[in-house]
């Protein structure tokens, strides 16, 4: 009964908060456009970019920490270079802290798949890891489009 309480809240907590930015917001690097997302949308501000993850020529993925509402977590960004090479975030979301308790979740856009696990090979071809400074955690990031 304590588990089944614990999964609930757990999963009410992730929901809550885990908020996707839909956004465009353009910069000229990556970085630069996470960053301005925080200032222009209010989205978690940019503590430290972990891996800038290419999906292909004018696409890739960051994977960073960041603040948002007064809670450190980990964030995953898709952007795209438009033809005018800036760059735009097209989603982002928040996959909370890697923990135990954490390891068999995920959250989904419609972009890409994310969560936390401790191997040290990606399950799959497409799907990439990235260290963050738990030396005992990875994200995954599986790319969807």
């Amino acid at each position: 009964m304590l588990r089944k309480l614990f999964y609930i809240t757990f999963l009410t907590v992730i929901l809550v908060g885990c908020q996707t930015a839909d956004k465009n917001t353009t910069s000229n690097t990556p970085k630069e456009a996470i960053e301005q997302l925080h200032a222009e949308e209010g989205f978690a501000e940019v503590v430290k970019v972990y891996r800038t993850l290419e999906v292909d020529n004018n696409k890739v993925i960051n994977v960073y920490k960041g603040i948002l509402d007064g809670t450190e977590e980990i964030f995953i960004a898709k952007l795209n270079k438009e033809k005018d090479d800036r760059w735009t975030v097209t989603d982002a979301i928040g996959i909370g802290m890697p923990s135990e308790e954490n390891l068999g979740e995920s959250v989904k856009t419609s972009s890409f798949e994310a969560g936390f696990t401790k191997r040290n090979s990606a399950p799959s071809p497409n799907t990439k890891l990235v260290q963050t400074d738990d030396k005992k955690y990875r994200v995954w990031v599986k790319v969807i489009e």
